[in-house]
């Protein structure tokens, strides 16, 4: 998900001040970000279930109501939001994914003009090129609950709910997103293609050789990704 700077602070402070759940945000309980706890381990997988639906943003400190809403939680306080330490987040989430993946995460502190109190809002980015995957198995050191499962997909669906990929529904949204990301590299790779074709400055090769170079790149990444595949079934 990208902003422009001046809408981004605008948009932080909406989400402070008029609160409410839907697929791209999530709000949770004024708690401390630890390591295996079931509450940080469902944080990580909120952030799974949002990078492999496009980005979103989780924001701490808020309690839902009888009704359905989301108000200041009253033990919010700056110990909880000194422990969102950026590094350490992306680290633990990092950690949470296959090999070789990881999930862009930026925490924002952001001061709510009514309490005067700091609030961690994560904003986290969508994958780039394959969907992210769980890559152990986890259970919770205070409830003894398996929240991570390894080899699951976690998807964040419209309905405001992080669930494994498992309905036709999931899967349609998920590989949708996939052809979209692949069109959008293929489109700009054509163009810096033909921009290299159609430059005076770039007379050592032809045209023709140029386009023979992209299609040899092209059918090296589709067997690489295959490889990929085949490599994870077996």
């Amino acid at each position: 998900m990208t902003y422009e700077p001046a809408y981004t602070a605008v948009f932080r402070q909406r989400l402070l001040t008029h609160p409410g759940e839907r697929q791209d945000v999530d709000y949770k309980s004024s708690m401390a970000f630890g390591t295996d706890d079931s509450f940080s381990l469902k944080l990580i997988r909120h952030v799974q279930g949002m990078a492999n639906a496009g980005g979103g943003w989780l924001v701490i400190g808020f309690v839902e109501t009888d009704d359905q809403s989301w108000v200041l939680d009253p033990s919010h306080t700056h110990e909880v939001c000194s422990s969102y330490d950026p590094t350490r987040l992306s680290q633990q989430v990092d950690s949470s994914l296959a090999r070789g993946q990881r999930v862009r995460v930026t925490v924002h502190l952001e001061v709510h003009p009514g309490s005067g109190l700091q609030h961690p809002m994560i904003q986290v980015e969508g994958f780039e090129r394959l969907p992210c995957v769980c890559r152990s198995n986890r259970t919770a050191s205070d409830t003894g609950e398996q929240i991570l499962r390894q080899g699951t997909v976690y998807l964040r669906r419209p309905g405001a709910e992080t669930a494994s990929v498992s309905t036709p529904q999931d899967w349609e949204d998920l590989i949708n997103r996939c052809v979209r990301l692949r069109r959008d590299e293929f489109l700009t790779e054509f163009r810096e293609l033909f921009e290299r074709m159609t430059s005076p400055s770039q007379p050592s090769r032809s045209a023709t050789e140029e386009l023979s170079a992209w299609i040899d790149q092209m059918r090296n990444q589709a067997f690489e990704i295959t490889g990929e595949q085949e490599g994870r079934r077996t």
